[in-house]
């Protein structure tokens, strides 16, 4: 089977598991975020801006940036769709233009591994919805691929187009200016200890790369200052509202940080506190089974150790941007009492920390790679899990026993 069928096979998959959905749940995929989207894209569609409704009046949206509505209204233009399925071709373009691009850089098999994070619960309900995620992460993965290029061959074109995909992340998330944070605390690193920075990065380091660094973080913190500006001119908000109020006492903060870092590393079912949730557990049990399996298949797999891939650049840009990405997450929730961090916030970190682990799995022997691989897929399927309402289940899964033991034979 050539590239072009393998890439169309995968993706004909995600857009069925996507558009089933899409189709079982009782509002489509939206939330009260989706709204501000789909009425955002409605008028730009008809002329009216980037602007939401509020007290009868078209006023300019600073809560959101525009380059999510943009596209939806875009292919809403072009295909004359609605809104809300436009959004979801959205979606689903991003991650056939991802899919495209990372099997034209490995090979299929390789590919595979990574592209095989969108069929895990949690990440298909984020591009079966209406939000801005499904774009944002693969924006997410192309800076970082480009970010590993620059490394690689520092020129000022590479710098451009990390330029502009840290921009369109901004525009797609106010959260995404962080990658020139990122840009700027590597700059100080490669300047201040590059030996140990190229130690870390498997690359080396050199002036140039500093001060493109500079220049990057320079540009893109500039670029977002002056939409913060104009948020604040057209709209009297810089972040469309208030967002840096007093939090949490700091043990209760502390207490729901932990949980989410823990529930990204539950991959089949989430912590809700105050909640008696038996797929917790059940979820807890498959996981834990899944990978003691998969640990004991490991050792029985006799394989050289000195065949085994160390873990290579890419990776270790993946767990770069991935890991302080959460580290700020979690320093902003300190300081802004957003909801969560929950599974959308979260999502770009654990994102880049499982691509960086794929990479490394994809690169190992192939006696390896096939005794992992139904293991894997134990845990994509287990994490559909993810999916089953959130509320109510364990009074649901007695009615569901109630009613096996009544027509049981």
């Amino acid at each position: 089977m050539n590239r072009a069928w393998q890439l169309l096979s995968r993706f004909g998959l995600t857009v069925g598991l996507v558009l089933i959905l899409c189709w079982l749940n009782p509002n489509r995929g939206t939330s009260p975020d989706s709204v501000y989207y789909l009425a955002s894209a409605k008028h730009l569609l008809a002329g009216n801006g980037y602007t939401v409704l509020q007290e009868g009046k078209l006023v300019w949206n600073s809560i959101f940036p525009p380059a999510y509505s943009a596209l939806i209204a875009a292919v809403a233009g072009l295909t004359s769709l609605p809104l809300l399925w436009a959004s979801k071709v959205v979606n689903l373009l991003a991650l056939g233009a991802s899919g495209w691009l990372w099997l034209r850089r490995l090979q299929s098999r390789r590919a595979t591994w990574l592209l095989s994070i969108w069929w895990l619960g949690s990440f298909l309900k984020i591009s079966t919805y209406t939000w801005s995620e499904t774009v944002f992460l693969v924006l997410l993965a192309e800076w970082t691929w480009a970010l590993y290029r620059l490394f690689n061959r520092p020129a000022f074109g590479r710098m451009l187009g990390l330029l502009a995909l840290g921009s369109a992340l901004f525009l797609d998330r106010y959260v995404g200016g962080f990658v020139f944070g990122l840009a700027g605390l590597l700059a100080f690193a490669a300047w201040w200890q590059p030996a140990w920075l190229g130690q870390q990065l498997g690359l080396p380091v050199s002036d140039r790369l500093v001060r493109l660094l500079l220049i990057l973080s320079v540009a893109g913190l500039t670029l977002i200052r002056f939409y913060f500006s104009l948020n604040a001119h057209l709209a009297g908000s810089m972040f469309g509202g208030e967002r840096f109020v007093p939090t949490e006492p700091l043990p209760a903060l502390l207490t729901l940080l932990g949980r989410s870092v823990l529930n990204e590393l539950l991959l089949l079912r989430d912590i809700v506190p105050g909640e008696a949730d038996p797929l917790v557990w059940m979820g807890v049990a498959m996981e834990a089974l899944v990978l003691g399996l998969a640990i004991r298949r490991w050792h029985r797999t006799p394989v050289e150790k000195s065949l085994h891939p160390v873990v290579n650049s890419l990776s270790r840009f993946f767990v770069l941007t991935g890991g302080f990405y959460i580290v700020l997450l979690l320093g902003l929730r300190m300081v802004s009492p957003f909801s969560g961090p929950n599974l959308r916030l979260m999502a770009p970190g654990t994102y880049c920390l499982l691509m960086a682990l794929l990479l490394w799995i994809s690169r190992l022997p192939a006696i390896r790679q096939r005794s992992l691989r139904p293991y894997w897929l134990l845990l994509l399927m287990g994490s559909w899990l993810q999916l089953l309402p959130q509320l109510d289940s364990g009074r649901k899964l007695s009615q569901v026993w109630h009613q096996v033991q009544t027509h049981w034979p």
